[in-house]
């Protein structure tokens, strides 16, 4: 039984195939499975995956309903790593496809993009600065 962490939120994402999406999380980004439901047909009707705190449910949809993998979809997925530089390193070795370079953002996160096979962008960021805004841009 996991142990609940009051304000944890996780995700729940509609894809085509949950087995696919589940195996290019675990398998390439480093993901641990946590659970899941096969249906009558053989295939995941749902998962659970973790990295550290972090969860995201993947869900199947009738095919109708499921957002086109052609392209960028309108959520993205923004997860802290320890040690961004590391992990970068370790996904490039691994031959993953890296969409938007490390980068220290104004903000002060270091990041870099995965765009999973569905069109979900993963950004992976670790904080290494404070704020520094654009000229003229005021901070609320």
């Amino acid at each position: 039984m996991s142990q609940s962490v009051a304000g944890r939120v996780m995700p729940m994402i509609v894809v085509r195939s949950v087995d696919a999406i589940r195996n290019f999380y675990v398998d390439t980004l480093g993901f641990s499975h946590v659970m899941g439901m096969v249906g009558k047909d053989g295939q995941l009707d749902f998962c659970t995956v973790v990295m550290g705190e972090a969860r995201i449910m993947f869900m199947r949809a009738p095919i109708d309903d499921a957002p086109s993998p052609d392209g960028k979809q309108p959520v993205e997925i923004y997860l802290e790593v320890e040690d961004v530089d590391a992990f970068h390193h370790r996904l490039k070795k691994n031959g993953v496809a890296i969409s938007d370079p490390l980068t220290l953002q104004w903000w002060g996160d270091r990041t870099f993009k995965v765009l999973d096979p569905n069109g979900y962008e993963i950004w992976f960021y670790t904080n290494v600065a404070e704020p520094t805004p654009p000229q003229g841009a005021k901070l609320v």
